[in-house]
């Protein structure tokens, strides 16, 4: 039992690294390719990139999935909200809840490729960060006041 255990455990790893191998470097191609089309056709451009980038976020659910969760969830329905723009705040504790919250949108139409992610500025430096850029999230610098009293 625990053998199969440490199976799964090295199957899931082994997914979740091939997707992050193969993926995120297929997106990149494809929307460096299609930026040279983005100023003439940017609706196409924005709506090939939202696509894509649901299908990537897709992938992240599956982690979820694969772990044997399954999504309770409490609120509003989001899809109240019609067509209006929403700000959805969620209580993000660790990378861990990415999963979940993208398991839990997934099967929302048009969330995944609206969904714009606000996130410190060292994010970037990660392999999504390309992604988070190229998909025009946004990046913020965290600074408490006493580093802010630090660097003056």
């Amino acid at each position: 039992m625990a053998l199969l255990r440490y199976a799964r455990i090295v199957w899931r790893t082994a997914f979740a690294v091939a997707n992050n191998i193969y993926c995120i470097p297929a997106y990149v191609v494809w929307m460096m390719a299609l930026r040279l089309v983005r100023p003439v056709l940017a609706p196409l451009y924005w709506r090939i990139e939202g696509f894509m980038f649901h299908w990537l976020l897709a992938m992240v659910s599956m982690w979820a999935w694969t772990a044997g969760y399954e999504i309770v969830e409490s609120g509003d329905e989001p899809a109240a909200c019609g067509t209006r723009r929403t700000l959805v705040l969620a209580n993000h504790q660790s990378t861990a809840d990415v999963p979940i919250l993208m398991a839990a949108w997934n099967p929302r139409p048009g969330v995944l490729p609206n969904l714009m992610w606000i996130m410190d500025h060292v994010f970037k430096f990660t392999n999504f960060g390309i992604v988070s850029v190229l998909h025009q999230d946004f990046f913020i610098r965290a600074v408490s006041k006493l580093s802010a009293v630090m660097f003056l």
